[in-house]
């Protein structure tokens, strides 16, 4: 049994594309995303958006609620900005609103920043989560502003749907990871097999906690994912 791990609002093509292989799936939702309300720091840097040259955008959320903010101040097709964002996935959130970004090929902020020493050279306004890893924030300093527009709440009561069964788990993103490491018995956690959406994640896992079973997928793509897992079923 595959366990998709994702905020029900961001797992919509993930289920999607299980459907059609027929791929059981069991969501366990472990956290919800939440919006956060610009401060006024945050709309002093709106109101300064002709300082950037580039946006940049580092998850689906971030897309999401970042674009809401901009467009509570700008018509969307008045920003000749560059937008910059971490892989396929934020790129088509940005796309439904008619923003076309640039991502890097590696789908990562290491990726991201390349791109800008390369390419996009200037001031850049960071839309992200509470859970940032602050890649980008230490390696830009004063080159970058960031808006902090949402917040990931991790959800105890979900806790309790994880069986003690071999299953294989879908982790986007480490905070996901340590919450069940913190949450689980070694022994339930010794029965299932993760396919983690980058090196980092599992680097960070091995260096922090413990050696648990992780896979690396080729991308973080709902469909690369669902590509690793299937070599477990």
């Amino acid at each position: 049994m595959i366990i998709n791990t994702r905020p029900k609002n961001l797992s919509g093509n993930l289920i999607s594309l299980c459907e059609a292989q027929e791929i059981a799936l069991n969501n366990i939702y472990l956290s919800k995303i939440n919006s956060i309300d610009p401060s006024k720091i945050a709309i002093d840097k709106i109101k300064n958006i002709h300082s950037y040259s580039n946006l940049i955008f580092t998850s689906q959320a971030a897309a999401s609620f970042g674009l809401d903010i901009l467009k509570s101040f700008f018509d969307l097709d008045d920003l000749p900005h560059n937008f910059l964002s971490v892989g396929p996935a934020t790129s088509n959130k940005l796309l439904e609103s008619g923003i076309k970004s640039h991502f890097p090929q590696s789908h990562s902020s290491e990726g991201i920043l390349k791109l800008i020493e390369n390419n996009f050279l200037g001031k850049s306004l960071l839309f992200c989560g509470e859970n940032s890893n602050g890649f980008l924030q230490q390696k830009l300093k004063a080159s970058l502003d960031e808006i902090v527009c949402y917040e990931v709440i991790y959800l105890l009561e979900q806790i309790p749907k994880v069986t003690d069964n071999n299953e294989i788990f879908l982790i986007y993103n480490f905070s996901t990871l340590k919450f069940l490491i913190t949450n689980l018995d070694d022994a339930v956690l010794r029965k299932k097999i993760f396919i983690a959406a980058s090196e980092n994640i599992k680097d960070r896992c091995q260096n922090e906690f413990k050696e648990l079973e992780i896979h690396v997928s080729q991308s973080p793509t709902d469909k690369m994912m669902i590509d690793m897992a299937k070599n477990f079923i």
